[in-house]
């Protein structure tokens, strides 16, 4: 019989931790979870935010740091996880009788406690973490709300169309300023689609006899795709476009070629 399978007679909760602790299985698995749990924690942080799209907004920029925060809170977990995988794959039964089973974890109410335990720390952190970025985007969009520049988005089969009422101009490109807090306004004129700026952190669903409202700022200059992200018929991924945060002179200039006026 193996060492983890030897019984204590009359343990205490200490010398039963202790024994655990000191067992070769779990010492391994837990120079694993350690080197599985740091490398998430660097690819959460160093990896992470040069796989995505460029960030020319307030938004996208709170999504990075969500993406960090929320990787960090689960490698913990993806490394326990992992380890036990790669202690099982390494010392896996290689002949046709299996070795007999070790203590059952669901007998061990230490072991049961503190993965309870840790498990809801993580899920609170995470949950408390998501309502402090929800209610300071909330924030920070009402206290833009009446400086910012509308933008009406209706979505068809299989085009995005532009209209700015201030402005009097309507393109099937996404033309913005810089540092102009923007409201789209979207709409579909037929099935429901998705309205996705890419590079603007933002998504919202374009239905059909109901106006959805998204509200963001670009503070970066550069190109914006803009695509569906809701299948909506034969052609949905080609139901994208083109655009661009520009300055305030070049975006005035635009408006000017368009036809349009000054708001």
């Amino acid at each position: 019989m193996s060492d983890h399978n030897a019984p204590d007679l009359n343990p205490t909760p200490g010398e039963r931790f202790t024994h655990f602790l000191k067992r070769k299985d779990v010492l391994e698995t837990l120079g694993w979870a350690v080197f599985y749990t740091a490398g998430f924690v660097v690819l959460g942080g160093k990896f992470y935010t040069k796989w995505m799209p460029a960030m020319m907004s307030t938004d996208m920029r709170s999504i990075e740091r969500l993406m960090v925060i929320f990787t960090w809170i689960g490698a913990p977990v993806c490394g326990f996880v992992l380890s036990i995988a790669t202690y099982t794959f390494r010392h896996g039964t290689r002949g046709d009788t299996p070795p007999e089973d070790g203590p059952a974890i669901r007998t061990n109410k230490l072991s049961i406690a503190l993965f309870g335990v840790a498990s809801s720390i993580l899920a609170l952190v995470a949950i408390l973490y998501g309502l402090v970025e929800l209610n300071s985007a909330s924030a920070a969009a009402a206290k833009d709300a009446p400086n910012a520049m509308v933008v009406e988005v209706t979505g068809s089969q299989w085009v995005w169309s532009f209209n700015y009422p201030a402005q009097g101009v309507t393109s099937n490109e996404l033309m913005l300023p810089i540092n102009k807090p923007v409201i789209f306004k979207i709409v579909s004129e037929d099935v429901n689609h998705s309205f996705w700026p890419v590079q603007l952190g933002v998504k919202a669903d374009a239905n059909r006899l109901q106006t959805t409202e998204v509200q963001t700022t670009p503070d970066r200059l550069g190109a914006i795709d803009v695509k569906c992200a809701e299948l909506c018929g034969l052609y949905h991924a080609y139901m994208e476009t083109n655009g661009a945060v520009l300055s305030t002179t070049d975006f005035n200039n635009w408006v000017t070629a368009q036809g349009g006026h000054q708001a």
